[in-house]
């Protein structure tokens, strides 16, 4: 496998134009993309990389905040943006590519607080709700009039925040959640998921810029195929045990 370049770049500007016009953006999103001692990681990391390989193709992968790679990858071609979620709201916004990850997400609440019951999705409009900015749960329960969104920056102040008491409920990706909670050292009993949104459980994409290159596009859903096809993807999915 080729030495992918992982850098952790500056928070102004847009990335600038690499050698090969090609290149990938994301965020800290464990287990499926993290940076570990200045190395990219994670099981969607480890599909797009099978990817690269198939198609004989280099990039370099930027980690930045979720809300300034999703701006990257709307501004410049040639641009690929993972692990995303795909919703309505985006689907003119993106050329998709493919599935890279199955996840779920869930609201969670303080363990202890047993003032909160959520049976239905409405339920959850009567509480705070911790959100990251710009993704695709900001999004979702912005277009299901939720008025009580709390937005921060990065996902794990939310985790943070909840285990305080300065939040009712956050929303957040299942395998993420343990993950970070793990990373917190924060006792995982602490919390309690409470409603699977079901609207928001399935797949994780991996999606270009509308303006790419469409020869680029295509080999990039040719080698997903591929390695889906040859067994490859799948033995990535059962070392991280996020078979669907």
């Amino acid at each position: 496998m080729r030495l992918l370049l992982v850098t952790l770049v500056c928070l102004v500007g847009l990335a600038p134009a690499l050698a090969s016009d090609l290149l990938i953006v994301t965020e800290e999103f464990p287990p499926y993309n993290y940076q570990e001692d200045g190395k990219a990681k994670g099981m969607s990391v480890e599909v797009v990389e099978a990817v690269l390989d198939e198609i004989g193709e280099e990039a370099e992968f930027v980690f930045y905040p979720w809300a300034r790679s999703y701006l990257t990858a709307q501004n410049r071609k040639n641009t690929l943006i993972f692990s995303i979620g795909r919703i309505p709201e985006r689907e003119d916004l993106f050329d998709w590519v493919g599935v890279i990850a199955p996840f779920n997400t869930s609201f969670y609440k303080l363990a202890s607080n047993g003032a909160i019951e959520i049976g239905t999705l409405d339920d959850a409009k009567h509480y705070s709700v911790g959100v990251s900015v710009k993704d695709v749960i900001y999004q979702y329960l912005k277009g299901q009039n939720f008025t009580n969104l709390k937005v921060v920056g990065e996902d794990i102040l939310n985790i943070r925040k909840l285990a305080h008491g300065r939040l009712d409920l956050i929303a957040f990706d299942e395998a993420s959640f343990a993950h970070r909670v793990a990373q917190e050292e924060l006792e995982p009993l602490l919390f309690r998921q409470v409603y699977r949104l079901e609207d928001l459980s399935g797949d994780l994409y991996m999606a270009f810029n509308k303006d790419s290159d469409p020869d680029l596009v295509e080999r990039f859903r040719s080698g997903l195929r591929t390695i889906k096809e040859n067994g490859r993807y799948d033995e990535i999915l059962m070392r991280y045990q996020l078979m669907n």
